[in-house]
């Protein structure tokens, strides 16, 4: 027993000539043969005029096509048929492009004189290989991107001084300044160990950096840190 489900059907020829000679028609009536079998309705035909060897700029149809289908599509449309691979691309590398965007947008898309399903197709060791070659591609530009951002980041940090991502140094916000003030005080005025004040602190309940508890070395480096801030003639 057959489903009812509604589908995109999807036409391109490259030529006037293939207008006129009847290649949408030929197209359109291979795809309505295979969707009549299996019970589903096309619900819309989107066409294109365009070279097969071409990326998708200039495909009207086919874009619009995309912003209409997929898993969240608000017309409940996540399917697409065309007479053959051919008709998304002549060229096996764009092929494989445009069904890299159907699987991320969660379209599946038939090849209605075979009735494969081209997006998760795996049987052909070539469409596999130039998935391969996308996925390192894609991870390369990543790792690229990564590499950039952290050379821009060192890159400000040597002109401000100021480190640059990761957790911000213990004394940004003015409660913080407030505890480290408490820890000058107590070293300071008092003449406390760094193991006294860290006990003290514990008692009052500050928070220590990171949501740790407050040890000898966090206090002491603190401190250290506080000289180097206000200068030699304070210590």
């Amino acid at each position: 027993m057959t489903n009812f489900m509604k589908v995109f059907a999807y036409l391109r020829v490259s030529t006037r000539e293939q207008i006129d000679g009847g290649g949408f028609d030929r197209q359109l009536a291979t795809i309505l043969s295979f969707t009549e079998h299996r019970g589903w309705d096309v619900a819309r035909t989107f066409r294109d005029q365009q070279s097969g060897g071409t990326e998708f700029d200039n495909r009207g149809g086919l874009r619009e096509l995309l912003s209409l289908a997929g898993s969240d599509s608000a017309l409940g449309v996540d399917t697409i048929i065309v007479e053959n691979a051919t008709r998304i691309a002549r060229d096996l590398m764009v092929q494989e492009i445009f069904l890299a965007e159907c699987r991320k947008l969660g379209v599946k898309v038939f090849a209605a004189d075979c009735g494969e399903e081209l997006v998760l197709a795996n049987a052909d060791p070539t469409r596999v290989l130039i998935r391969q070659i996308l996925g390192a591609l894609a991870q390369w530009e990543k790792a690229q991107i990564v590499l950039k951002l952290q050379a821009g980041r060192r890159k400000k940090a040597r002109e401000t001084g100021a480190p640059c991502g990761g957790p911000k140094p213990y004394g940004q916000t003015e409660s913080e300044r407030a505890v480290i003030g408490d820890i000058w005080r107590f070293r300071r005025t008092n003449g406390w160990t760094f193991r006294r004040i860290a006990q003290e602190l514990r008692a009052i309940g500050y928070p220590a950096p990171g949501g740790r508890c407050w040890h000898t070395g966090t206090v002491g480096t603190l401190y250290c840190r506080e000289v180097a801030r206000r200068g030699a003639d304070n210590i």
